[in-house]
């Protein structure tokens, strides 16, 4: 259980150590997302203002929070108002994730069994499926946390449903970027692609090349091993992370 819950941790880390240098050196996410973004808006100017269906059912929020602020001088009712939204985004997410969770996890947990065993492929696909639809990759790998401690599944079965759940959870921030319109649009879109590309290109890399696809599930047995035995090292590396 240990070792199925740590393969994710690995696989982000190495994930980190390959493609950090490489954006520093030669921009390779930041370009791609920018290119992406550029064919898929044209300009920066693209406004989605005539399907704004939104503001209607938002504008009396807005106006309260506005005279709410009001009082405060110079950048205070600014800064609040972001501080404000901040508060709503987490408060709507935290709901929306506890929804979601009830209405689909069940269905999650069928297509987890059936897709597991079918394939590497079929693995990746059906973890970011199940992954769009709960919106949350924590709530994707918590699913297959008991089917490994119960050992119908090992770890090495369980990595490619983890590797798609982390193209999955990136799908949120894409489709936070499409609300944004005006002189941002095109800056929103290309931090959402950037996500979605890093994760995209270390599955592709990691799990595409045998030697560095062995590098995070042999850690995680690793860990999982010398953990069971202390505790305490297990705790460390859960706080350290």
């Amino acid at each position: 259980a240990f070792a199925a819950a740590t393969v994710h941790d690995f696989f982000n880390l190495l994930a980190v150590f390959i493609f950090l240098p490489l954006e520093l050196m030669f921009g390779l996410l930041q370009k791609s997302a920018e290119w992406l973004s550029g064919l898929l808006m044209g300009s920066a100017d693209m406004s989605m203002k005539g399907m704004d269906f939104m503001k209607p059912l938002i504008s009396p929020s807005l106006d309260l929070i506005d005279s709410a602020v009001a009082f405060l001088p110079g950048k205070g009712g600014a800064i609040a108002t972001i501080l404000i939204g901040i508060l709503l985004i987490l408060g709507c997410v935290t709901a929306l994730g506890k929804v979601l969770q009830r209405v689909m996890v069940g269905r999650a947990k069928e297509l987890l069994h059936k897709a597991l065993g079918r394939g590497p492929l079929t693995g990746i696909a059906s973890g970011t499926l199940v992954t769009v639809m709960v919106q949350s990759s924590s709530t994707t790998t918590s699913l297959m946390i008991p089917l490994a401690g119960g050992g119908v599944f090992n770890t090495r079965q369980l990595y490619p449903f983890t590797l798609g759940a982390n193209i999955g959870t990136t799908i949120t921030a894409l489709l936070a970027a499409t609300a944004i319109s005006g002189a941002g649009a095109q800056l929103a879109l290309t931090i959402a692609f950037v996500h979605v590309l890093f994760n995209v290109f270390a599955v592709a890399l990691i799990y595409g090349v045998p030697f560095l696809r062995e590098l995070p599930i042999k850690a995680a047995e690793t860990l999982a091993r010398v953990g069971s035995e202390n505790k305490l090292l297990a705790l460390g590396y859960v706080a350290g992370l």
